[in-house]
């Protein structure tokens, strides 16, 4: 079995992305007076607070994470975060789980069909799977860790996590249903990723004023438009850091003006540069800032 590491004093973030487990990466990471601009990710975050405590900014109420607590993300949940005290700050590390995998998971415990389950309630108290956690994180950080174990470990937390705190099948958790006219801006949006796109042309789309545009774009959403461009500029961005195209390349196909912003808004999201994150996907060890 492998040994849990030592999760403790963490100077500089870390990443981990293994190629023989798809759909999942691992981050450490630590700060004190570090501040997560608003911001959602594609993939379901299940986070483990190993010392300190963060306050996170979810659907308008402040959640506090303390030590010893896992807390879970869906996909797309807009959301910020900051050290609950900045003289202590918070260490935590972070399992991003692709809902492919986490749907595959959830047909495990029901005989119908399901989808990618919700998560009403972040905050888990649940020691068992604490330990499970453990166990998959450090198979990520471990090279040695066979990719049947991976992949055994990986299922039994899922296993775990849906059938003891997804909420019950048919319930959901996330946004409202977007109404037509928000759905065809989504969807320009997302065919402009690497374009700059206006308000002007999203509130066209929509057939609404720019202002009820915004509103009714966060309501049914989670988030705002300009959010949910940054968030798949950056998911589109490590598609690109996978391949060789050079960081600048990478910016400008991303719709980023040059190498600078592509930094800003990678960090802002994941907590990890650019090159941090390249360096994790295209060598199977941990990267650090140095």
């Amino acid at each position: 079995m492998v040994a849990i590491p030592e999760m403790h004093a963490v100077p500089t973030p870390r990443f981990w992305v293994r190629p023989d487990i798809r759909g999942l990466e691992a981050q450490h990471a630590s700060h004190t007076r570090h501040t997560f601009a608003p911001h959602s990710h594609d993939m379901f975050s299940l986070v483990s607070m190993d010392r300190g405590a963060e306050a996170l900014l979810i659907r308008g109420n402040t959640v506090v994470a303390p030590a010893g607590r896992l807390f879970a993300l869906n996909p797309g949940q807009m959301h910020s975060g900051r050290a609950a005290d900045p003289g202590v700050g918070w260490t935590y590390r972070i399992l991003y789980i692709a809902p492919e995998v986490m749907e595959a998971a959830s047909r495990e415990t029901a005989s119908e069909s399901r989808g990618p389950p919700d998560f009403a309630a972040p905050l888990i108290d649940d020691p068992a799977l604490m330990r499970a956690f453990s166990l998959v994180f450090a198979g990520m950080v471990d090279p040695s860790t066979s990719t049947l174990e991976r992949e055994a470990d990986l299922l039994s937390l899922l296993v775990g996590l849906v059938n003891r705190h997804a909420a019950s099948h048919g319930s959901s958790a996330r946004a409202t249903p977007c109404a037509p006219g928000v759905r065809r801006a989504r969807a320009l949006i997302e065919a402009s990723v690497t374009r700059n796109i206006s308000l002007t042309e999203l509130a066209r789309e929509a057939r609404l004023s720019p202002w009820h545009f915004v509103r009714s774009f966060r309501e049914q959403t989670g988030q705002t438009p300009q959010v949910y461009l940054r968030c798949l500029r950056v998911r589109h961005a490590q598609r690109l850091l996978a391949t060789s195209m050079p960081m600048g390349e990478v910016a400008l196909a991303c719709g980023l003006a040059d190498q600078s912003h592509l930094v800003k808004q990678f960090t802002r999201t994941l907590g990890v540069t650019p090159g941090e994150y390249r360096s994790a996907v295209h060598a199977p060890r941990c990267v650090s800032r140095t």
